[in-house]
């Protein structure tokens, strides 16, 4: 059971405060009584009058609005499932967790502005499957498609560079993870194959957010795979291209020193639009520059999946509830009749 407005049931709290009362009113009239009349006299007096009927008639009235506030709360009970469908998008953010992110040119450095934006956007992608591939030389589904939303925020929250064990920025290995996870879905869920025998996987989008520094390479199977799948890829670039240190982090979060090679010069890191903006044409998507974005380019992400057609998600079970306001009414109803059929007096 369940209540459309369980606030109004904060007012059951009155109920004590009229027993209190009810109570020191009874007090008060037994006090009246014994010096206007001696105990001896008082049955005498007052003959028929029987103070249980008057305790229950006042009871019944406080157990009646009682019930009255639990029907005004809007009572509901389960009824039986039912299974909706449900369209929408799947949204795969595939992040770069390489040492890289961890420039201090976006504030507070590319990997957490990007963690922050990206966490702050997911209640509008709610009507959405969302899942979270990371990446750096290798690459892993950190948290698998699903509409649960909190359960995206904490995977997200817990990217770091330490997420991926081999270091590197194998944008290739990223976009495969995320290629591997839509076919997951599509043998799942038996999505239909073109007349190609290629799955059609319209309803995809993959969101790579990466400072581009790509040095790997093999793009090219991966990106003529996404092509055919029909999967929409917009790539994020993040982090300035004039060049910033790495900064190396202890445990404590304080920069103990940057990045050196083994020439010991000083490692800058640079954003690549063009690296992205070649990317983005291989695999048939387009690029957006999120450090000229106050969110990183992610409003221009959501008017582009508002813009593509939905498809059927799997189907979600709700229980419809019943309105069962009657019920209390009801029996307020009854016990206030009842209150008023019983006397104060017995018959004599």
């Amino acid at each position: 059971m369940k209540f459309a407005s369980p606030l109004i049931l904060a007012l059951l709290a009155v109920i004590p405060v009229l027993l209190v009362l009810w109570l020191r009113d009874e007090r008060a009239r037994a006090r009246r009584l014994a010096l206007l009349v001696d105990a001896g006299l008082l049955e005498t007096i007052a003959t028929g009058v029987s103070d249980a009927r008057r305790g229950w008639r006042r009871g019944l009235g406080i157990a009646a609005l009682a019930l009255t506030i639990v029907a005004a709360a809007g009572p509901e009970a389960g009824g039986k499932p039912v299974l909706l469908p449900q369209k929408g998008l799947d949204v795969l953010f595939v992040i770069d967790v390489s040492r890289s992110m961890r420039a201090r040119d976006v504030l507070p450095d590319r990997l957490e502005r990007a963690k922050a934006e990206i966490s702050s956007a997911l209640p509008r992608f709610a009507e959405n499957r969302v899942g979270v591939v990371a990446f750096a030389g290798t690459a892993f589904v950190q948290c698998p498609l699903t509409t649960d939303v909190e359960a995206v925020r904490l995977f997200l929250n817990d990217l770091t560079p330490d997420s991926v064990p081999q270091g590197g920025t194998a944008l290739a290995a990223g976009l495969e993870v995320a290629l591997n996870a839509i076919r997951a879905e599509d043998d799942g869920q038996g999505v239909s194959t073109s007349s190609t025998g290629k799955k059609n996987s319209a309803g995809r989008v993959i969101v790579v957010v990466t400072d581009g520094e790509d040095h790997e390479g093999g793009l090219d199977p991966i990106a003529k795979e996404l092509k055919e799948t029909g999967s929409t890829v917009v790539l994020i670039g993040v982090g300035s291209t004039l060049g910033e240190p790495i900064p190396v982090v202890d445990k404590s979060g304080h920069v103990s020193g940057y990045v050196k090679d083994r020439a010991g010069q000083t490692v800058m890191t640079r954003m690549s639009p063009e690296v992205l903006n070649e990317v983005a044409q291989q695999v048939g998507g387009e690029f957006v520059d999120g450090t000229s974005q106050p969110d990183l380019g992610l409003r221009e992400v959501e008017a582009k999946i508002a813009s593509l057609e939905k498809r059927d998600l799997e189907s979600r079970v709700q229980t419809e509830y019943v309105d069962r306001t009657w019920i209390p009414l009801v029996a307020a109803l009854l016990l206030l009749l009842a209150g008023l059929v019983l006397p104060e007096r017995s018959a004599s």
